[in-house]
């Protein structure tokens, strides 16, 4: 197999805000991998709170190449033994698509779906002023749910309400990214309800999220810095009531589908998210929201630039071609642009 790496700079179409940073772009890695004539491309976000970065990710990679057997399932079981995160979570993709290869299939059908389906999903408004999140709530006129990035100042309830008098039509949803305490959480639950929001995610910073445990909150709390794996789970069941699941987080794919049935099994809603990248990187991503009850995966529709195959957005949906999870020989995919770092590992 000879599998090469590439660390890419993508803009975002507009700096994105979130309570403590604004984010211009993202670094992610791209895989490409060769194997017995077939095909495979991964893209990861990583995450960057926990100072994951292009790079980062793609000495994780390289250092798995080091002892990465050259049959399928071994390698699977190698790249499982990888710590959670975007490195794991590319190679993850790479595996699934070269099963899928092998034995001739769309690779959704490993994940026993027998086809796709249009799903809803939220499109992001970065912190701003009131008058200026309600001017971005207009330039997505198809858009069925909007989620507003807050950022725990006193503005907070009147960018709520500008969004909702802007577009009185869709399902809204808050988050605080970590950046609320539990009194502006109290303080601002009026103003939410009156405006008809639908979820808060990640009110408070995931070290102080306890409070969470004797908080009655009359609109469901989504856990997303505060869920990583499936370790921390049972935690997140006693605190909140959705878990927004991302395969950068978990590792991938063969993390995500076990964790959201847990997730399930303890009562929980599921949302699937994403860190950000390209069309490319949300892929198995969109595997993992055919069962969703929430889906959030707007990275594409925020970037300044795309990749192929491209998610389509229509009618406030995100969907994918079948044919972007169809088997790839290897002379289809030969569109490497970047300068890569490539190492043979096994056959």
């Amino acid at each position: 197999m000879l599998i090469s790496t590439f660390i890419d700079h993508v803009d975002f179409k507009q700096p994105l805000s979130i309570a403590g940073r604004t984010l211009a772009g993202q670094q992610v890695l791209r895989i490409s991998a060769r194997y017995r004539g077939w095909a495979a491309e991964a893209e990861a976000a990583g995450v960057f709170y926990l100072e994951e970065s292009g790079a980062t990710m793609q000495q994780q990679v390289q250092a798995c190449l080091d002892d990465l057997p050259s049959d399928l399932p071994g390698m699977w079981q190698r790249v499982q033994q990888m710590p959670a995160g975007g490195a794991r979570n590319a190679l993850d993709w790479i595996v699934w698509q070269l099963e899928a290869a092998q034995r001739g299939t769309p690779v959704y059908h490993l994940a026993h779906l027998p086809g796709l389906r249009a799903r809803t999903t939220m499109v992001t408004l970065g912190v701003a002023s009131a008058a200026g999140m309600a001017a971005m709530a207009r330039q997505y006129p198809a858009a069925r749910a909007l989620k507003l990035k807050l950022d725990g100042s006193a503005e907070d309830a009147a960018r709520v309400a500008a969004v909702r008098q802007a577009r009185p039509d869709v399902s809204l949803s808050v988050d605080a990214n970590e950046g609320w305490t539990i009194a502006h959480l109290d303080r601002i639950m009026g103003s939410l309800l009156q405006h008809r929001v639908e979820l808060i995610e990640q009110p408070l910073p995931a070290k102080d999220d306890a409070a969470l445990e004797s908080f009655r909150s009359p609109i469901p709390l989504a856990a997303d810095e505060s869920l990583q794996t499936l370790d921390d789970l049972e935690q997140v069941a006693r605190r909140y009531q959705v878990a927004n699941i991302k395969l950068d987080k978990c590792g991938g794919l063969s993390a995500a589908l076990p964790l959201a049935a847990s997730a399930r099994h303890l009562g929980l809603r599921v949302m699937v998210g994403c860190m950000g990248g390209r069309s490319m990187a949300l892929l198995p991503a969109f595997i993992a929201a055919q069962e969703a009850d929430l889906v959030d995966l707007d990275a594409p529709l925020l970037m300044a630039s795309d990749n192929q195959p491209s998610a389509r957005y229509q009618d406030g949906c995100i969907v994918f071609d079948a044919a972007a999870y169809a088997p790839a020989a290897a002379t289809v995919r030969a569109t490497i642009t970047s300068v890569p770092q490539a190492r043979h590992a096994g056959a």
